[in-house]
């Protein structure tokens, strides 16, 4: 018996966006899982995945690299979940600006199981237990082109390891390049092709496995706010994007990912969405909700998302940003619904009152 199909078949159980019915159609395929399915941050997660277009702070790293191009201060990310109880799941993200408007970001996303029993066809026990690993490490850079147009690519190494099952163990290299259109009146535009390495399979089982190749699509249109940018002008900020995953595999469907997302103050933010996953020849709708509470540059966001119709399905995910730019705060203020103007007190040079002991 292969022991690595036995592993790889736990792991793709565990995962509902593979649902049961559909692992037949994934095997014959011989597409290997890519954890970068489950999510890409808890705010996008909030959003029903529809991030492509936001491209905002280090979760672009993981969902449009172009968006680096547009981050001026270092910033940190993580996240972790147990994914139906069973799936540790974690990523860690970090960007350093280089000036010139252009940014680079390093990056990782695991998927691990443990507690998976290995029998054979003798066995009546399990003969022991191991643990299933999928990871995949990000180096990432994106640059402004202009005022409108960026671009940015990720440079991907994946790697999945059976443990104790050697035959289920490879690594490969792949690339995601990505491009993001902003400043043109409220509507922002991006586009992301992953997986561009077609001939590039993870060796594992003594046969390659291809990545699934995509292409993103997604709008975000902002209708309220303070900025030029909106459509209407509010002291709230409301915006709302959907995406098109397009597989570029006969096997899976296309699915629509869409979000909205509200700031009543500079300190809340509450989102919504719709995330589509395939389910065999069918697709489901997962309902998406999610929070982020801000303050002195330390972001802490929360998502709510379900998988299929089973309530112990959903999982909570938790994941804390830090950007350099929030700290020190040095004015606290009266924060009320609807004001925005919330910034730090800053004077320039001529303003400073001089202090004469």
């Amino acid at each position: 018996m292969n022991y690595y199909n036995i592993a790889k078949r736990f792991l793709h159980l565990s995962f509902v966006i593979c649902h049961l019915s559909f692992l037949p159609s994934v095997v014959a395929a011989q597409t290997t899982f890519d954890p970068l399915t489950i999510g890409v941050g808890a705010r996008a997660l909030g959003m029903g995945r529809a991030y492509v277009a936001v491209g905002e702070s280090a979760d672009t790293i993981f969902s449009n690299p172009a968006g680096l191009g547009g981050i001026d201060a270092f910033e940190l990310l993580s996240m972790s979940a147990n994914v139906m109880e069973d799936v540790t799941y974690s990523l860690l993200g970090g960007v350093y600006p280089l000036g010139e408007q252009s940014a680079i970001g390093l990056g990782y996303v695991g998927a691990n199981i443990g507690g998976i029993e290995i029998r054979d066809s003798a066995s009546v026990l399990p003969k022991s237990t191991t643990s299933f690993n999928d990871s995949v490490i990000f180096l990432s850079f994106g640059r402004r082109l202009n005022e409108r147009f960026s671009w940015g690519l990720n440079l991907k190494y994946y790697t999945q390891n059976g443990y104790e099952v050697s035959a289920g163990s490879g690594s490969c290299w792949n690339l995601d390049v990505g491009l993001l259109q902003q400043g043109v009146g409220p509507f922002s535009f991006g586009v992301v092709g992953q997986n561009l390495f077609s001939s590039s399979k993870i060796i594992a089982n003594s046969q390659g496995e291809n990545l699934p190749l995509s292409i993103k699509i997604g709008s975000r249109f902002f209708l309220l706010g303070e900025e030029l940018k909106a459509a209407v002008y509010a002291p709230v900020d409301l915006s709302i994007a959907a995406d098109a995953n397009v597989s570029l595999q006969t096997a899976k469907s296309t699915t629509i990912h869409t979000g909205i997302e509200f700031a009543p103050n500079p300190f809340l933010t509450l989102r919504a969405g719709v995330d589509q996953d395939p389910q065999s020849s069918t697709l489901t709708n997962n309902f998406t909700y999610g929070a982020t509470f801000h303050y002195a540059g330390v972001s802490l966001h929360y998502a709510y998302h379900s998988y299929g119709d089973f309530a112990y399905n959903a999982t909570n995910y938790f994941s804390l940003s830090l950007n350099e730019l929030g700290w020190p705060l040095d004015i606290f203020p009266d924060v009320f619904l609807g004001q925005r103007d919330a910034r730090p007190l800053s004077l320039s040079k001529k303003e400073v009152p001089l202090l004469c002991l």
